[in-house]
C-alpha cells in the first residue's frame, strides 16, 4: 500500500478507539511501500516496537506509523529546497569576535 493511501485505509478498516494488539491482527501485515517503491515494511514491524496500547482514532495510528518509519520513507536527507543553508562541511571556522549581544 502507498503511504499516500494509508489514513483513508485505516478509516475504513478499523473502529476506534482500538488496542495495538488488534491493530496488528487485523492490519498487521499490510506492507507500506517506501516511496523509492523498492522496500517495504508492514504496519506490525513499524508499530511493534512502540508499545501503546490504544489508539484512538485513525489520524493517531497514522501519525505512529509515519513517525515511525525506516530512513527509506524520509526522501534525501538534509535537502533544503530553500538553498539558504550551505552544504555541510563548507560552514567555515567561527569568528566569535564578529558576534554582538
Amino acid at each position: 500500500m502507498k503511504i499516500s493511501h494509508l489514513l483513508a485505509s485505516l478509516e475504513d478498516e478499523l473502529t476506534f478507539p482500538i488496542g495495538q494488539d488488534s491493530v496488528i491482527r487485523r492490519i498487521g501485515a499490510v506492507e507500506i511501500e517506501a516511496p523509492d517503491a523498492q522496500g517495504t515494511e508492514t504496519i506490525s514491524t513499524i508499530i511493534g516496537p512502540v508499545g501503546q496500547e490504544t489508539y484512538a482514532s485513525a489520524d493517531e495510528l497514522f501519525t505512529t506509523i509515519i513517525g515511525n518509519v525506516s530512513d527509506e520513507y524520509i526522501g534525501r536527507k538534509f535537502y533544503d529546497d530553500r538553498g539558504a543553508n550551505p552544504p555541510r562541511g563548507e560552514l567555515g571556522p567561527r569568528d566569535e569576535s564578529s558576534i554582538s549581544f
